[in-house]
């Protein structure tokens, strides 16, 4: 039974761990391409990119919730349900990805210039956040297409489109960098080629091919149940990547106050360490989908078992990738020969420092895809306010100010204020058995299926 859940899981987790990965390789290329442009375009673009970040991971949301619902619909052998809960997400998703992106772009140098950025990174970063934020609503539909792949059992078909969709984009960004001259926005402009290919193929696949769901509406009573079950359990998700994804970049903001140079290492670092740490996003993944597919079916064994088994795997992972990662920060030079001697040396001490952590951090990951397929959102809220704002951003302030600690004070209370803390209170709430309760269908259906 172990290793059938074990194929399970690798059924799941390889393919999405390949294609997030090669995902932010080809992103850390870009950040490349747009480095030799120098360090304030490095701070303008991540700062730029750090705002796109929130906005992507609340709307990744959808997927999860999507995900989760589908799963459970899944495990317990009602195709029909699964086919609606696809398409609802998918409209009502880009709804909402556009009343996100519209106002973001139409107001995106007036933003950098609410929270604090400086003249450069404004005229820099703004013209570029107004053509990215573009790209919301189609990296949203590509998300929940690929969710929806995912939870009927087929994890490769997105990794097999996204590869090639996403190798557009440091392709066209170092034509409209270089050739055209078109700086920081050729970047931005290449990034939303790439993700407009990603979603139409994506939506073809799911909707007009043997291997996706038929196009299933559902009518206005169905509609109003399956948004009584998506809000409950999407909404505390959503506010807990706000708060998140807020707390991100209020940390790019700590940086960028001690100055450009220190706002470049946490850029620099932060999109090094995502290309090491997706490597085991496929286990987030696998944990959201497969523990939503046991609790289907009222299989509470299963649903401790492969938990579990998923995070022995993600701890074995975060243990390999962490040391490749480490190994990267000799490298530093040779991938940012434009930065100052004082911004690779920084990044060398950061990433090694950093790398020490991968294994606490891929298990918030993991327990956080866990928590969630259980329905227990309302606590990972709890959780991320708790350990960014009460934690985390409090005692990096404190060090880096106060203490006169800089960048490493910053670097510290993230990783001691709020990832350790994070993992601390994600264990004790997963131990307790809490965090999940097998619904009145899946119980009925476990019943029948006894008698």
């Amino acid at each position: 039974m172990t290793a059938d859940i074990r194929r399970e899981i690798f059924k799941i987790a390889l393919p999405v761990s390949l294609e997030s990965t090669v995902q932010l390789a080809l992103g850390f290329v870009n950040q490349v391409i747009v480095g030799t442009l120098g360090t304030a375009t490095i701070a303008a673009v991540g700062l730029a990119n750090n705002v796109l970040f929130i906005g992507i991971l609340c709307l990744n949301t959808l997927g999860a919730g999507c995900a989760i619902l589908a799963s459970r619909a899944r495990g317990r052998g009602d195709e029909a349900a699964v086919k609606r809960i696809v398409s609802f997400f998918l409209g009502f998703s880009l709804v909402l990805a556009l009343l996100l992106a519209l106002p973001l772009g139409l107001g995106a140098s007036s933003f950098l210039k609410l929270v604090g950025a400086n003249p450069e990174i404004t005229s820099i970063g703004g013209p570029y956040l107004s053509l990215v934020a573009l790209s919301l609503p189609l990296i949203t539909l590509s998300v929940v297409s690929s969710a929806a792949f995912r939870s009927i059992g087929r994890a490769r078909i997105p990794m097999l489109v996204t590869i090639p969709a996403i190798t557009l984009i440091p392709l066209l960004s170092w034509l409209f960098v270089f050739p055209l001259e078109m700086g920081a926005v050729g970047a931005a402009v290449a990034a939303l080629v790439a993700q407009g290919v990603r979603a139409l193929v994506l939506l073809g696949l799911i909707f007009g091919s043997p291997w996706g769901l038929r196009w299933t509406w559902p009518d206005l009573r169905q509609a109003r149940r399956l948004l009584g079950e998506a809000v409950p359990l999407v909404l505390p998700l959503f506010i807990t990547e706000v708060v998140f994804s807020g707390g991100v970049f209020l940390f790019a903001l700590l940086f960028e106050r001690l100055g450009t140079q220190e706002l470049a290492v946490f850029q620099i670092v932060s999109n090094l360490e995502m290309v090491f740490i997706t490597a085991s996003a496929g286990l987030h993944y696998a944990a959201t989908v497969l523990v939503a597919q046991a609790i289907g079916r009222a299989d509470s064994p299963g649903v401790w078992g492969v938990s579990r088994l998923i995070w022995r795997i993600g701890l074995f992972s975060a243990a390999i990738f962490g040391l490749v990662f480490a190994l990267f920060a000799f490298l530093l030079p040779l991938l940012y020969p434009n930065t100052t001697p004082q911004v690779q040396q920084w990044a060398f001490w950061a990433v090694l420092l950093n790398a020490l952590f991968q294994p606490v951090k891929v298990s918030n990951f993991i327990f956080f895809g866990t928590l969630a397929s259980g329905g227990d959102t309302r606590f990972l809220l709890l959780s991320d306010f708790v350990t960014v704002f009460l934690v985390g951003l409090p005692l990096a302030w404190l060090l880096a100010f106060p203490v006169g600690l800089g960048l490493w004070g910053i670097f510290l209370g993230r990783l001691l204020g709020e990832e350790t803390v994070r993992v601390a209170m994600f264990l004790w709430r997963y131990r307790g058995g809490q965090w999940f309760r097998l619904d009145s269908k899946a119980r009925a259906l476990a019943a029948g299926n006894s008698a």
